[in-house]
């Protein structure tokens, strides 16, 4: 396979992974605290495939391979449930919750209780107080209050404070399904201008309509790759067919 049918395909490769970027936003441009996600590419020169009759810098080929898979951290527009238990964060930061596997960070802050009256996500896991353990409401109350700083109030007065956090390199976090990143970084504390909203939910920062249209260019780019490489191929196939005309 020649040169030109080899940068096509690494062009092709390229924009199918930046597809399944964009089809994966668009299924959660309806979930709450996702953050939309955005594929970057590098050129990769070969030392060994050359362009023939190209001299100088530009006679090595260049080819396109993955860079690194980028998160929007901008927040999503704030959508009032009504929900008690449901929570926003405005500003940065994250919920910091147990699982299974341990502890793990999200911003999608509708909560409930368990039948052990436990705050809980709808997977399961547990949602942490400042003090690093699980926070439980007591049996019955419904007058839970809390405030932009997180402190939980019930009719008995204190209950806990949630566990807001942070994190000096958000790109560093790793994405493990359910809306939840795990980091090996240390958390850090929040400052003032972080606050929490009782009965809102964080939405998507997905813009559905910016995505389709990535998607139309995505198909478009595609399709022109898909002609270069039936032209190579058209090419060569000539070309074999002129020499064997000649043997």
């Amino acid at each position: 396979m020649e040169n030109p049918s080899y940068i096509a395909l690494s062009l092709m490769t390229g924009l199918h992974r930046q597809m399944e970027v964009v089809a994966n936003n668009m299924a959660n441009s309806s979930t709450p605290g996702f953050q939309g996600e955005k594929l970057t590419f590098r050129s990769m020169i070969s030392p060994k495939a050359m362009n023939p009759g190209v001299q100088g810098a530009e006679r090595s080929a260049a080819f396109v391979t993955e860079a690194a898979l980028l998160r929007d951290t901008r927040a999503g527009v704030m959508e009032r449930t009504g929900n008690t238990l449901d929570v926003g964060i405005v500003g940065d930061g994250y919920f910091a919750v147990q699982t299974d596997d341990g502890v793990r960070y999200t911003r999608h802050g509708s909560f409930r209780p368990d039948a052990q009256g436990q705050l809980i996500l709808s997977n399961g896991a547990r949602v942490l107080g400042d003090n690093g353990a699980p926070i439980t409401l007591p049996a019955g109350d419904t007058n839970i209050e809390i405030d932009r700083r997180g402190n939980i109030t019930g009719k008995d007065g204190t209950i806990g404070k949630l566990r807001v956090v942070k994190f000096e390199n958000e790109q560093a976090m790793r994405k493990v399904g359910e809306n939840m990143f795990e980091t090996d970084a240390d958390a850090l504390p929040v400052d003032g201008r972080t606050e929490l909203a009782q009965g809102m939910i964080e939405g998507s920062n997905v813009q559905p309509v910016l995505e389709v249209t990535q998607m139309i260019d995505l198909m478009r780019r595609f399709q022109s790759a898909t002609r270069v490489l039936e032209q190579e191929h058209e090419r060569v196939r000539r070309a074999i067919d002129k020499i064997s005309r000649v043997a």
